[in-house]
């Protein structure tokens, strides 16, 4: 997780929720001057190490994919070399496993932050029947082993809230807060909602994520978050970026 700079005495946490949990906290307390803000569950998924290397439907990341059928590993529309497997997310109840896949073969060289630009993918697969992917034995095409993700309720007002305040529950484990699931994305700069390519349409947000609870065997998101959405359409799939 980025630092969080003191400026007198007040913790600045990153993006707008994270402005807006400070000001509720630290300026007007548990009752805000203007009224206070509308609360909902937030879905934290947290971190799980009680996971094995066996196909899984299970949101997790690390280690190789699980798919229902052969898939063609994705490769960088700018280097032309194999991308790294993130890992895969699904929303609860919902048929289709999301496996996430972005350029590492040289950090910062690919335009691997766009939504469409060629240099991350999203494949799409069914939760029956699944097998491990085997990965390619070229290129930095893994993370190491699989951690999963449980997740935790929250009643806060936006996302950077809900992590204030796990955070505040459990000193020293910061890291351990991989992002959160359903809900609106929390942006931290302007709205990039892709658009399907199928049908034209704003896609729905799935999940955001943060670079994970390991320091150097992270998700490269320059510091900052990535975020899944995906499309119901006949032939819609799913898209990914990140900002920082």
């Amino acid at each position: 997780m980025p630092p969080v700079d003191r400026i007198a005495g007040i913790e600045w946490k990153r993006g707008a929720a994270g402005f807006r949990a400070m000001l509720s906290e630290a300026v007007c307390g548990p009752e805000r001057l203007i009224g206070k803000p509308s609360m909902s569950d937030i879905d934290l998924l947290v971190l799980d190490r009680n996971v094995t290397e066996a196909p899984s439907a299970d949101t997790r990341f690390g280690g190789l994919p699980s798919a229902d059928s052969d898939v063609a590993w994705p490769a960088c529309r700018e280097c032309g070399g194999n991308m790294q497997f993130l890992g895969q997310v699904r929303l609860a109840g919902a048929r289709r496993l999301h496996l996430i896949f972005m350029c590492a073969n040289d950090p910062g060289m690919c335009s691997d932050w766009e939504a469409d630009g060629g240099c991350n993918a999203v494949i799409g697969t069914g939760i029956d029947g699944l097998g491990i992917v085997e990965a390619p034995s070229e290129g930095e095409v893994v993370r190491g082993k699989p951690y999963g993700a449980r997740i935790e309720q929250v009643q806060a007002a936006d996302y950077g809230q809900a992590r204030t305040l796990w955070e505040e529950r459990h000193p020293g484990r910061e890291q351990e807060v991989l992002g959160f699931i359903g809900g609106e994305a929390d942006w931290l700069q302007g709205d990039e909602t892709p658009s399907c390519d199928h049908c034209g349409e704003p896609m729905r947000f799935v999940v955001q994520l943060e670079e994970g609870p390991d320091d150097g065997s992270g998700m490269n998101f320059g510091g900052g978050c990535g975020y899944l959405f995906e499309c119901d359409c006949a032939g819609g799939s799913g898209k990914f970026l990140w900002q920082s």
